[in-house]
């Protein structure tokens, strides 16, 4: 049997619902009481407990009375069984008052938070800035919905960071080698010369190099609470120092060219060098030695030198013992180098090539070739051992090029075509370029560490034998001596640890960052190494990508 439902009813007052119920024999539970507080509208209310604990013994009681004739049914009892609770809201600012979250708990049945009640407790907790519109009406909507007691928070309120102004911008007015040699010139009928990349950059005195942008002004921040945070405006950079060129006497922000030459983009400056010219260079020429730009309108010979201080332009191939360069080299033809015994880390090879810049070239066979910046080889590399930031084997929109033999030491990977060759020709490619200083500071930090740590053990040792002697002041003040000491080795020690940590995640990051980038087909043999990580290949894949991951290097085949 269940109670009717009409035979009890349901009052509130101040907030609390107090049920009337008629005793009868049907039997009340507190089951059949919660789902009457539902159908009367109160269901979301709190229940107190103890009350209704109370209700239902006494209920219990009247009825055994009445079952026993003692008592007639129809005696009321009268309980406040529920309480309409309404929702609480809580506002904390963060301690650089840059946040402020609200907390709300959720209503037993009583009246929510509404969107204008979170901004006025906002403001009463110093809240003027920042007011997050859109967090604070999804709080409130979640808020309402959300089960009586649970708490939900959210951001409210956010601060504006300061901005620091941006330090002076040195814009390049002027085409120079490093912009050439991005594209080769694509003649009549789409058809395109590998060799050909327009005509060599040059200017004449009095040409404006570049232009100094002034640095920009800060930006203020704002706490919510209305502090203003300063901002440091940008600085004035100053000019680098490079030949050939000039400040302007009517503009201090423009770079002009002093004399005719080739340019060569430094930082913050543009050099201007002189051009040598000269159409080859063999046993008839000599060795080429220049402080300027060299460009030569032919081939150079084996065993002949060319060493420039400003970039190198070579229009036919390349077959001599060194060129060298204090900014790009640029080969449209090839390198063509010789093996001297077997390729591996000690080989000598007949051809080094050296740039502070890039190299460039159509192809490049068993040369040295370190440089600064970039390898760029439009078609194969074949044998070479390789230095450089990274290596690009074809062009910059089409990654086509060969690359099969060799060893690179490279900082930030490599793209190509084809990677190896079916012949497994030994091809190593080590990514630590970056990685390497960051270890070789590790190992001083680590040496150094175990040097502390030793002294540490020595004063201990002292300290304890102190301990053993007669506590005179004599004594005491040399303890107190050893521990401050002692500390001081400790800090230092922790400095290290710090350190050593700082250099591994930067280590770690770097070389997460790095990849070796196949668009056409990566042969079996090659050997790749991320910092202590090797991976050889030893199938044959399509496009892929390896990469250094937090389970090891693996190979991605889209």
């Amino acid at each position: 049997m269940t109670v009717n439902v009409l035979a009890c009813q349901f009052s509130l007052k101040d907030d609390l619902v107090f049920i009337h119920i008629p005793v009868s024999q049907t039997n009340l539970t507190a089951d059949l009481l919660k789902e009457q507080l539902q159908q009367a509208g109160y269901g979301r209310c709190l229940l107190l407990q103890e009350q209704v604990k109370n209700l239902l013994l006494e209920y219990l009681q009247v009825q055994q009375k009445i079952k026993q004739n003692l008592q007639a049914e129809g005696h009321v009892l009268k309980y406040k069984v529920a309480e309409r609770v309404h929702a609480k809201l809580k506002v904390e600012i963060s301690s650089d008052a840059m946040l402020a979250i609200a907390e709300i708990t959720a209503a037993y049945g009583g009246n929510p938070i509404s969107a204008n009640e979170v901004v006025k407790a906002g403001q009463e907790a110093g809240i003027v800035f920042g007011f997050k519109k859109e967090q604070i009406l999804h709080l409130v909507a979640q808020a309402s919905r959300a089960e009586p007691g649970s708490k939900l928070s959210a951001e409210i309120a956010e601060g504006k960071l300061s901005s620091p102004g941006r330090d002076s911008i040195f814009e390049l007015l002027i085409r120079d080698m490093s912009n050439r040699n991005k594209q080769p010139i694509a003649r009549s009928e789409g058809r395109v010369d590998l060799r050909d990349f327009g005509a060599i950059a040059s200017v004449k005195a009095g040409e404006v190099l570049m232009h100094r942008l002034p640095p920009s002004k800060g930006k203020e921040g704002m706490t919510v609470t209305g502090t203003r945070l300063s901002a440091e405006d940008g600085e004035q950079l100053p000019w680098g120092t490079a030949e050939g060129a000039v400040i302007s006497e009517d503009n201090p922000d423009l770079l002009i060219a002093s004399r005719d030459g080739m340019p060569r983009l430094l930082e913050a400056a543009v050099a201007v060098d002189e051009v040598f010219m000269i159409n080859k260079v063999d046993a008839g020429s000599g060795h080429i030695i220049f402080k300027g730009a060299v460009v030569i309108n032919g081939d150079v010979g084996q065993s002949m030198k060319v060493i420039a201080g400003g970039n190198v332009f070579v229009k036919g191939l390349f077959e001599g013992e060194l060129i060298e360069s204090g900014g790009d080299i640029i080969i449209t033809g090839a390198i063509i180098g010789h093996q001297i015994g077997e390729v591996g880390a000690d080989t000598v090879l007949s051809t080094q090539v050296r740039a502070k810049g890039n190299v460039q070239c159509n192809l490049a066979q068993y040369a040295n070739i370190k440089c600064g910046n970039r390898l760029t080889v439009t078609k194969q590399l074949l044998h070479c051992q390789v230095e450089a930031d990274s290596v690009l084997a074809g062009t910059e929109d089409k990654a086509n090029g060969k690359i099969v033999g060799g060893r690179y030491y490279l900082g930030n990977g490599l793209r190509c075509g084809n990677l190896g060759a079916p012949s497994g020709s030994l091809l190593q490619i080590v990514l630590n370029k970056q990685m390497d200083p960051l270890v070789e500071k590790q190992n001083v930090l680590r040496a150094s560490l175990v040097g502390i740590k030793a002294e540490m053990e020595l004063v201990k040792q002292h300290v304890e034998q102190l301990k053993q002697m007669e506590k005179s002041p004599a004594v005491q003040e040399q303890m107190a001596a050893m521990v401050a000491e002692f500390d001081e080795h400790r800090s230092i020690a922790s400095a290290f640890i710090a350190d050593i940590k700082q250099l591994e995640e930067q280590r770690r990051q770097l070389l997460l960052s790095v990849s070796i980038e196949v668009t056409q087909q990566l042969f079996a043999g090659v050997e790749c190494s991320f910092g202590n990580e090797l991976l050889r290949t030893k199938k044959e894949y399509g496009a892929s990508r390896i990469r250094l991951s937090e389970q090891g290097v693996l190979i991605e085949v889209p």
